[in-house]
């Protein structure tokens, strides 16, 4: 057997061609390895390894690491400020928008501290600033009010998922909010200790505020409250 030929290979057997390589899967596999490991996870090295091609291809298809991310938030930014609006009337049509913005948020942390990473954090806002003013404009406010409402509900829903999550990685603490409570605090009324002392649901204060907000801004049109509200009361 010649010293080229390996043991088990037919003479003049070629392996197929792999298929071409496009810049729509290196962002994809790029993506993955965002959500997967997080921003520090994204090597072109690695990049390569995981489509099983020369570092090289990657460079040709979307360029150095510089251009990589830039294509990334790019994509990043169309997939999770698209903003789809649901309801009827315009505070659950409001409300609808900063549940939805804010469950993308939540669902998708690593892309979007990429995107804050590479500062881009207030493009990645604008399609939901826009259909916000859209909504707020539909339902009768002006000028300065509008822009401070939409304002005001984006800081809410950013805020909110802040706090989120701080407190998941914010150390074991001694005590919670909610154990602190004593009749002793509430004399006057009592039957409020039962509520005081139930661990905070932060999707239900959420909801809560934000409906809050909305009817302060919009009027006094209903609207419809979310599954876990009431909940409690029942």
């Amino acid at each position: 057997m010649g010293a080229g030929q390996r043991q088990g290979a037919r003479p003049g057997a070629r392996r197929a061609p792999s298929p071409p390589l496009s810049r729509d899967q290196v962002l994809d596999a790029a993506l993955e390895m965002v959500e997967t490991g997080g921003p520090a996870a994204l090597t072109i090295r690695g990049l390569a390894a995981k489509l099983g091609v020369a570092v090289t291809a990657i460079y040709w298809h979307v360029g150095d690491k510089r251009a990589l991310l830039d294509g990334l938030v790019e994509r990043i930014i169309t997939q999770i400020a698209e903003v789809e609006v649901h309801g009827r009337g315009h505070q659950a049509r409001v409300v609808d928008i900063g549940r939805s913005l804010r469950r993308a948020l939540l669902e998708r942390p690593d892309l979007v501290a990429l995107v804050h990473r590479q500062g881009r954090t207030a493009a990645l806002f604008q399609p939901a600033r826009r259909v916000l003013v859209r909504e707020l404009t539909a339902a009768g406010l002006r000028g300065s009010d509008a822009a401070l409402a939409a304002r005001a509900i984006l800081s809410l829903v950013i805020g909110s998922v802040l706090i989120d999550r701080q407190v998941e990685r914010q150390p074991t603490q001694l005590e919670a909010p909610e154990e602190l409570w004593s009749v002793d605090d509430v004399p006057d009324a009592p039957e409020l200790l039962e509520y005081l002392v139930q661990p905070v649901d932060e999707d239900e204060l959420f909801a809560y505020t934000l409906d809050v907000l909305v009817r302060a801004v919009v009027g006094d049109q209903a609207v419809p409250a979310p599954g876990t509200l009431g909940r409690r009361r029942q």
